[in-house]
């Protein structure tokens, strides 16, 4: 099921003009697609957990008139050879770096991130402050106060029940029918990709008040409001500490990217069009 999946993703991400390069950290080898004109504005995507590259299609289609993309496949579902099956922080962090070194040597990029890849880049932007100039986050996951029982609950599924609760989570409008979906969330959730993440995540990579209030940069939230991952109310608590919050909330449910993909793109076209990249990355007026 996965070759079949990760094989028309990869033939949708080459119809959308995007071509893959290998970018290998020791014994890793990850699989990254790059889109958009030389010169263009510098942009990072990062998928979230049990996704592919290919998830940004909606935004990258728009994003690479004027924009140089670089969009890498996170975990082994999208064909990377990953030690245990995908990236979590603490091995995850000096990879991206690494990446946005090699691909940007110099540039201050706009990094964004859905889910676990918007967690990935808030860490990401805490680690490498000089090297990130906006950060768009789409229903991030990393908010330290919040119901992880709950959460991990949801995230550990074990049959098709619970891939259909997490179905019922993610999407209002499912891609597809829902008892098709819930199979293939329950074998992508139980795959070693998922979970071997899922084990790798702790309390230490999370975020609080604290850490947002030090990203002093402007920041894009994207939320659902019908998320059943991570609930609405924890966008408005991170737009609270946050510096400099531009907050949009979307009719969706978590994977807003294909429950409300022209909303999405107006989103992220207007907070880029709010704010400006390179060294005066502040609001614009």
């Amino acid at each position: 099921m996965f070759a079949l999946y990760r094989f028309g993703a990869h033939a949708a991400l080459r119809a959308a003009g995007a071509r893959s390069l290998h970018f290998h950290d020791g014994a890793q080898d990850f699989t990254v697609w790059r889109l958009g004109p030389r010169g263009g504005e510098p942009w990072v995507l990062l998928h979230g957990l049990g996704a592919m590259a290919a998830g940004w299609l909606p935004l990258a289609r728009v994003l690479r008139r004027d924009c140089r993309l670089v969009v890498p496949e996170l975990s082994a579902l999208g064909g990377s050879r990953v030690t245990g099956g995908g990236l979590a922080m603490g091995d995850g962090l000096p990879v991206l770096s690494a990446l946005l070194d090699q691909q940007f040597p110099g540039e201050r990029v706009t990094l964004a991130g859905n889910s676990l890849g918007g967690w990935m880049a808030m860490r990401l932007a805490l680690a490498r402050p000089d090297r990130v100039a906006r950060l768009v986050l789409i229903a991030p996951g990393g908010f330290r106060d919040q119901d992880w029982e709950r959460i991990e609950h949801l995230l550990r599924v074990r049959d098709l029940e619970g891939a259909a609760r997490i179905v019922a989570a993610m999407f209002l409008h499912p891609p597809l029918p829902r008892p098709l979906m819930a199979r293939a969330f329950r074998a992508a959730f139980t795959s070693e990709a998922v979970c071997g993440t899922l084990d790798k995540l702790c309390e230490a990579d999370t975020v609080d008040e604290d850490d947002l209030a030090r990203l002093d940069l402007p920041v894009a939230l994207v939320w659902g409001e019908s998320d059943g991952v991570f609930e609405v109310s924890t966008a408005e608590r991170m737009a609270a500490a946050l510096p400099d919050a531009h907050l949009y909330r979307l009719p969706a449910a978590h994977v807003v990217q294909w429950d409300r993909p022209g909303q999405l793109v107006a989103a992220v076209l207007d907070f880029r069009a709010r704010t400006r990249p390179g060294d005066d990355t502040r609001s614009a007026a």
